[in-house]
């Protein structure tokens, strides 16, 4: 994906019932945050465990995560049914097509296994993440309990400087949070159209060479062999291919660790700011009284 000038972000999301194809901003992503960097709190946003979720991107993730389920099922079944005819495969050219289908259907089942444990593992450690991003509605029941005190304390009149001292505060370390997700998002969106585009490009042909082996018993042993021959070449950049997507899902898990110790790191900075900020609000209220 090449793009010039400023770098833009694009998320995919997929409508189904009208297949329209909604494409978005990473400028909108965050304003899906909310004030202050916030996450929604809308319940469209939140899964069955009640987590927020990173969406669209999520609805791209989940889409790989089907097509790698439907694709992996088709192989293993197809796989178990080769395995019971070869036994039974008396011509030495039939079987031989027969066995270089096999050879070449298990290679690419095996390739594509380890990317659904790893998009599962992401996911995981994604609502992970969201949870410690959600500790900002703490922050802003901490800021209104606060102007409400100097409120109280000062008769209103210093209520604006307290409002002010909290949103600076909690905006500044919002804009932090967001800066820790970033390069995550970016990378995670990426990788899922990566993804998504190699999935696209795998399913006629491994259906194709499914079909043409399928065809073996009703041709002869010569063209069996040469149809299947020539089917495995439509598949035989695969496994690289999704080599190299398992190496960048390596980086994006990298990427992943990385934004949750930034995003430790400034709650932690938060909460040590945060005595600071309470002497000065207390300090306002001394100084009225």
């Amino acid at each position: 994906m090449k793009c010039s000038g400023f770098l833009i972000l694009l998320v995919v999301q997929f409508a189904w019932n009208d297949s329209v194809l909604a494409i978005e901003t990473a400028f909108d992503i965050w304003n899906k945050f909310g004030d202050g960097g916030a996450l929604p709190n809308d319940p469209e946003r939140l899964n069955e465990k009640g987590i927020s979720v990173l969406s669209p991107t999520n609805d791209l993730q989940n889409k790989n995560e089907g097509t790698i389920t439907q694709l992996r099922n088709l192989l293993d079944n197809y796989v178990a049914k080769l395995l019971s005819d070869l036994p039974n495969t008396r011509k030495k050219k039939r079987r031989q097509g027969l066995q270089e289908s096999l050879q070449a259907l298990t290679g690419l089942g095996l390739s594509i296994s380890p990317l659904l444990k790893f998009l599962t593992n992401i996911k995981a450690e994604e609502e992970q993440l969201v949870s410690k991003l959600n500790v900002q509605e703490e922050w802003k029941f901490w800021a209104a309990a606060k102007v409400s005190k100097v409120q109280e304390s000062t008769k209103g009149l210093r209520t604006a400087e307290a409002v002010s001292i909290t949103e600076n505060f909690n905006s500044r370390y919002g804009l932090r949070l967001r800066s820790c997700v970033g390069l995550f998002i970016w990378n995670q969106i990426r990788f899922n159209l990566d993804l998504e585009s190699s999935l696209n490009g795998l399913q006629n042909p491994t259906e194709h060479l499914i079909d043409v082996t399928e065809g073996c018993s009703s041709v002869k042993p010569k063209k069996c062999r040469r149809n299947v021959r020539r089917a495995i070449d439509g598949i035989q950049n695969a496994p690289q291919n999704l080599l190299n997507l398992r190496t960048k899902g390596n980086q994006l898990e990298d990427i992943q660790r990385q934004s949750n110790q930034c995003v430790d790191k400034t709650v932690k900075e938060y909460t040590e700011e945060r005595v600071e900020v309470e002497r000065q609000l207390d300090d306002i209220i001394e100084d009225y009284l």
